[in-house]
């Protein structure tokens, strides 16, 4: 007997996490001194301080649970937070938002194994990315099933400490510049790899702030970094 999605959509896209595709996932390592960048807000101004477990997100939060989103570049940072909500067809971005939110560059502190959701990987559990890594924020609740199937999974015989896939934000904009071939080439050759990381299991501290990153978002490095990608995805500033 199939449950009903946590949606409550007899139409929704995300499949159940059956044991048999649970099977099949695959992990990929970032190693400790790892590199990334971090879009946090400013509520919260350490940006090597994980979530306590709050919020409404595609896999996040989890009971007992804390959590962090990275990215690999200052662009996979932004769409996923500050620019979250400036997307097609009509992309604004109010300032307010602006003055909530920094950039930090972080360093991993020790090696993690990350179950793998990128665009290829899903092709090997036989899913798109429309029903798992490219839903809408409706269906949340019901790719937190497939987070809270996936949460300390073992693969192979060695833990996980997160998921990796590819940014929805980055595909939005893509196909919002499908008549623009060099605004097209450029997001299309550099995918936006985005993580969650859960804790427990990961080890704490896990972050460390290495001093870099663009700071706060509506003055100097920061705001001249939104400008130039506010022009670039033609987002209107209010």
């Amino acid at each position: 007997m199939t449950t009903a999605p946590p949606c409550g959509s007899t139409h929704c896209p995300v499949p159940e996490p059956t044991g048999a595709r649970l099977r099949r996932v695959r992990t990929v390592t970032w190693p400790a001194g790892m590199l990334l960048r971090r879009g946090h807000h400013r509520d919260h101004p350490d940006p090597t301080e994980l979530n306590p477990g709050v919020g409404d997100t595609r896999f996040a939060p989890l009971d007992d649970t804390r959590h962090v989103y990275v990215a690999r570049t200052t662009f996979a940072a932004l769409l996923e937070s500050a620019f979250h909500d400036a997307a097609p067809p009509e992309p604004r971005l109010p300032q307010v938002v602006l003055s909530r939110w920094d950039e930090a560059e972080v360093r991993l502190l020790a090696g993690l194994r990350l179950v793998d959701l990128r665009d290829q990987a899903l092709d090997r559990l036989g899913l798109t990315r429309e029903e798992l890594t490219a839903t809408t924020a409706a269906h949340y609740p019901c790719t937190r099933r497939w987070a809270r199937r996936l949460h300390d999974r073992h693969v192979g015989g060695h833990p996980t400490y997160g998921l990796v896939w590819h940014s929805r934000q980055l595909e939005l904009h893509a196909r919002a510049a499908a008549r623009r071939p060099a605004l097209t080439e450029l997001l299309d050759e550099h995918p936006a790899e985005v993580a969650v990381l859960w804790s427990p299991p990961a080890p704490e501290p896990l972050l460390a702030h290495t001093g870099g990153g663009l700071g706060p978002l509506d003055r100097g490095e920061g705001r001249a970094y939104v400008d130039d990608v506010a022009a670039l995805l033609q987002i209107v500033s209010q």
